[in-house]
């Protein structure tokens, strides 16, 4: 890859990001893109909304809500080449709630820059992964007497992330914990994810480890009518980074980088007779991280759902839209899920 091209890809890669929970100096950056077709639609505003297999994504604890056993592939494509998919599958345990599996993984045009690795001139291939399950239950299920305890819900999920470099290879742990509250005309959502400790390749000290994107999202939907004929959801969520920082040691001093950044997001879903749905987003980073953004970050996004019905199975294609810009090079970032319901 010719170093203008290098450069571009890496600036792209920071713009995904930052769309959607911010870049800089967290590491683990496969767990900033949120790799689902109808929250990419709703500009992430999708937490307190989630109520299928897509839940994994953004808050576990809708996971509990769809009650169906779901497989959901995803393929979103970046700029220069870049692309992540992702395999999502759940299966209803009744009154415990449900549990559920992620994939997700990145795949990145070899690096070609002249790099020298163990005297050679050669390209470095870089790539990452996901693996994670969870677990999610409806408290009126495992606290039928408890009327308080009804509407919520709750999931948590054991995420595994790995990265490599060449011959080099890092890995860490994280765990996501979420909340969510199901009212006739309301859902509140309260999601933290990616905690845990840093990402670091063998033969470093601890203090150069990158820190995970450990972000928290407060999350309201209005559902201003839903019926059998058609529904309409309007969200507004709130990401912001956690006590994300970085150090490290440059002979005997150590230097500490820190990050915030919050990103506020707007959508629109509407479904008719189940069997289609649009929905339409806005994302605004704010506050003194968001003034340091990229403006690319702010805009539209769009997305579309189709659902066909068969004895045994639903199908169902989510699109997701948003453009991207960089500089005086425009290009188009959308996904793309496919699943199965049966």
């Amino acid at each position: 890859m010719h170093p203008q091209r290098l450069t571009l890809l890496l600036a792209a890669l920071s713009l995904s990001t930052r769309a959607f929970a911010g870049a800089g100096v967290a590491g683990a950056d496969i767990l900033k893109v949120p790799v689902e077709a109808r929250g990419w639609g709703l500009a992430n505003a999708y937490s307190a909304i989630a109520d299928d297999v897509g839940a994994m994504a953004c808050n576990p604890a809708g996971l509990a809500l769809s009650g169906e056993r779901e497989v959901r592939f995803t393929y979103l494509r970046m700029l220069e080449g870049t692309s992540f998919e992702s395999l999502l599958g759940s299966y209803p345990l009744g009154r415990w709630g449900s549990v559920g599996l992620m994939l997700v993984w990145r795949q990145i045009p070899t690096i070609d820059n002249g790099t020298l690795v163990l005297g050679t001139t050669r390209p470095v291939e870089v790539s990452d992964g996901v693996t994670g399950g969870f677990i999610s239950a409806r408290f009126s299920h495992l606290l039928p007497s408890v009327p308080f305890a009804s509407p919520f819900s709750m999931g948590i999920g054991l995420k595994n992330v790995s990265q490599h470099i060449g011959g080099l290879t890092a890995s860490a742990t994280a765990v996501d914990i979420g909340l969510r509250a199901t009212y006739d005309l309301f859902r509140i959502a309260l999601v933290i994810q990616n905690m845990g400790g840093g990402i670091t390749f063998p033969g470093t000290i601890a203090q150069e480890s990158d820190a995970l994107p450990q972000t928290l999202h407060e999350a309201i939907a209005f559902v201003p009518y839903e019926d059998s004929s058609a529904s309409l959801t309007l969200a507004i969520e709130n990401a912001s980074y956690v006590g994300v920082s970085s150090s490290q040691k440059f002979g005997d001093e150590i230097r500490t980088a820190s990050e915030s950044l919050d990103v506020l997001s707007f959508g629109a879903e509407y479904w008719r007779l189940k069997k289609m749905g649009v929905r339409i987003g806005y994302l605004s980073p704010y506050g003194k991280g968001g003034t340091q953004s990229y403006t690319g970050a702010r805009g539209l996004s769009v997305g579309v759902s189709f659902r066909v019905y068969s004895r045994l199975v639903a199908y169902q294609v989510d699109i997701g839209y948003r453009p991207f810009s960089l500089g005086s090079d425009k290009q188009d970032a959308g996904t793309l899920s496919l699943g199965l319901r049966f």
